[in-house]
């Protein structure tokens, strides 16, 4: 069957490269992937591969019905792929730099996207190998919003149901032609919060009579280290990241107010709600302490992406096939980036893949970079894996 996929893989490469190559030079950012998807529904239909678009707005649901006759229940496999891109000015250099100002595939997301589409052209053609369904989901809104979470709740795991998810992302921090497949925590959870600090402003020479938000936010911003270090058990992981202040107005004047964003990180449900718990109560007590007053926005975003026994399984099977036993990583610690893939492990079993991209593991390719690169032989690795993953768990 390798073989057969690996052919395959070779027969659509030009295409899918000139693809990649062209979803890179239009990027489109989360919710906004209007050209995008209606180059996939055109591929799609160009290779006879049923439908449905428009999907959580932007997002598509192809299916591909095998033929081969099986005494047993048939089962359905969806993979994904997501579409979006990133708000980052390209400087990549390279000849297909994107097209549009102030915004960059600076993640891959254009090779999941072509790499997906070429899964689909490969089983296909291989209808006759495997009974069952499989789904191709191409997904808008990966990086800002979660599109996973509006499709799944717009029925793509239904009609047929989907008995297990598989998605792969390429990686920049690994060397080329390696993937990592680990059971457990792949990837972390994420949430983000906004806290506003109010107290009362006034001049620079007069502070006793003013209640000083900046001196609040300081020391919000020192006080929340100690949840992870000291409310969170020592083998738990967890990161708490405030990424912006915003207070004051002149070097003389005491601020009224101050405004935070911060981002929250963990493995598992026991830590977010021990860590949303540390930031609420900081936020409380230092508004106490100073005589202010706090607002405070917490917003759940994703959870975990816990691979499952199983889905890893047939996961480093499939990968193990395409790229043998030495290049599978099977041991490491999860990634505290965050993908919203979790969601779809959440409701099914299943897996997510690293796939390396890197020349040199010493020399990583840093996602969300302008300069961010790499080359599109790398789609036949990931094409080959994604097929393998859907046929060895049709097949098994």
């Amino acid at each position: 069957m390798l073989l057969k996929v690996q052919k395959l893989s070779e027969k659509y490469y030009p295409q899918i490269a000139n693809l990649r190559e062209h979803f890179h030079q239009f990027p489109e950012l989360s919710f906004e992937e209007f050209q995008t998807s209606q180059k996939v529904c055109e591929v799609l239909e160009n290779a006879g591969i049923s439908y449905k678009k428009g999907i959580a707005k932007t997002g598509v649901l192809a299916e591909i019905y095998g033929t081969k006759k099986s005494d047993e229940k048939p089962k359905c496999v969806l993979l994904r792929g997501d579409m979006d891109a990133l708000p980052v000015h390209e400087e990549s250099g390279v000849s297909f730099a994107s097209k549009i100002a102030g915004k960059m595939h600076a993640c891959g997301h254009d090779g999941h996207t072509a790499g997906l589409l070429g899964t689909a052209l490969i089983l296909n053609e291989l209808k006759d190998e495997f009974s069952g369904c499989v789904k191709f989901m191409f997904q808008p809104a990966e990086e800002n919003y979660g599109g996973a979470k509006p499709m799944i709740e717009e029925g793509v795991l239904e009609n047929p149901y989907v008995d297990a998810v598989f998605g792969c992302h390429l990686w920049g921090l690994m060397q080329e032609n390696t993937a990592q497949i680990i059971t457990g925590a792949m990837m972390a959870g994420v949430d983000s919060f906004d806290l506003k600090f109010i107290g009362r402003g006034g001049h620079g020479a007069h502070p006793h009579t003013t209640i000083d938000a900046v001196l609040m936010a300081a020391r919000f911003v020192t006080n929340i280290q100690s949840i992870v270090s000291r409310r969170l058990k020592p083998v738990s992981a967890g990161v708490i990241s405030v990424g912006s202040v915003q207070a004051g107005s002149s070097y003389n004047i005491i601020a009224q107010e101050a405004f935070l964003k911060g981002t929250v990180r963990f493995l598992d449900d026991e830590s977010q709600a021990i860590l949303q718990k540390g930031i609420e109560d900081v936020a409380k007590a230092v508004a106490l302490e100073f005589g202010g007053e706090y607002e405070l926005d917490y917003h759940r975003e994703y959870p975990p992406l816990i691979n499952d026994e199983f889905g890893a399984k047939i996961a480093q099977k499939a990968f193990l096939q395409v790229l043998g036993e030495k290049n599978i990583i099977t041991k490491a610690e999860a990634d505290m980036g965050a993908e919203d893939f979790a969601f779809l492990t959440r409701a099914r079993k299943g897996a997510y893949v690293f796939v390396g991209i890197a020349k040199d593991k010493n020399k990583p390719v840093l996602h969300h970079s302008p300069n961010f690169a790499w080359e599109s032989e790398n789609l036949k690795v990931l094409m080959q894996g994604e097929a393998m993953m859907a046929l060895e768990f049709l097949n098994s």
